[in-house]
């Protein structure tokens, strides 16, 4: 226990202000990954003599690390099993959250108090980049074409940016472009997608999704005229054979009528003529 009260006793002197602090460096800008591990590098040189290492997040100690003889204390028992010291003196943090964000300072002591800052940030991996392009046709042929990039996981930290063969563009999100059939060459397109910690590419050919319009305008135009021509077949056959029909039943009906004219003028006759023999007869 002689090491702990030799911790107490430094917090001690550190609270009376009796030994002088010095800062080495300006902070040490840190990026950290949710739910990875990170090392808060320490380094000094070896001839110099260090008594303790005391490791403070936003001010607070968290561990504890004596030279000689070498012993470690975790003096954060939320975290105990997430702290590790590594090579005797770098902090490594597993299994990063949110709150493990902040300023770490490593504190040396030796004749006077050295302190080296750290300034941890923690980020998310970007996931699932995805883009969208909504595609316009114009009468003189030309496509028009409003592309949009976005993530899964968007925050303040994450920047866009739309490459051109290599080149870059435009530095947002959304990239509006005209592309001629006729007077461009296919060109491929990449939204980029960065955060501290990761980066995400999608590529895309404009005349691919011009030609997908193109070909989807024809096939609905197909797709009437597949339905349009089939019932004008079918009109102009019935139209066909209802005048043929009509036409016989014409026929017939006038070739009908004149037998009965024909008839008539024949049968009437001789009927009268029958029927005043038969008067004559009948009275003779």
């Amino acid at each position: 226990m002689i090491w702990l009260l030799q911790f107490l006793e430094l917090l001690s002197s550190l609270g009376s202000g009796n030994t002088v602090s010095q800062t080495e460096a300006p902070p040490l800008l840190v990026n950290g990954v949710l739910g990875e591990s990170v090392t808060l590098p320490l380094k000094f040189p070896a001839k110099e003599e260090i008594q303790f290492i005391t490791w403070l997040h936003n001010s607070s100690a968290i561990i504890f690390i004596q030279i000689k003889p070498p012993q470690i204390q975790n003096t954060d028992p939320q975290r105990k099993d997430r702290l590790k010291v590594i090579q005797f003196s770098s902090l490594q943090i597993n299994n990063l959250t949110m709150a493990d964000s902040g300023v770490y300072r490593a504190q040396l002591t030796t004749k006077a108090l050295k302190n080296y800052d750290y300034n941890l940030s923690i980020f998310e991996r970007l996931k699932n980049l995805q883009v969208t392009s909504d595609t316009k046709l114009f009468e003189n042929g030309t496509c028009e074409i409003q592309l949009t990039c976005f993530v899964k996981n968007p925050d303040d930290h994450v920047s866009f940016r739309w490459q051109a063969t290599e080149s870059t563009i435009l530095e947002e999100a959304n990239l509006t472009i005209s592309w001629d059939p006729k007077n461009s060459s296919e060109e491929t397109y990449t939204c980029i997608a960065k955060n501290p910690v990761s980066n995400l590419s999608f590529s895309l050919s404009v005349q691919s999704l011009c030609k997908g319009v193109f070909n989807e305008k024809n096939q609905h135009w197909i797709i009437i005229w597949s339905v349009l021509v089939p019932c004008l077949i079918c009109i102009i056959v019935s139209l066909f054979f209802w005048r043929k029909k009509a036409s016989g039943f014409l026929s017939s009906y006038l070739s009908l009528l004149q037998g009965f004219r024909v008839w008539g003028s024949l049968y009437l006759p001789f009927g009268r003529q029958r029927k005043r023999g038969r008067m004559r007869y009948w009275f003779s």
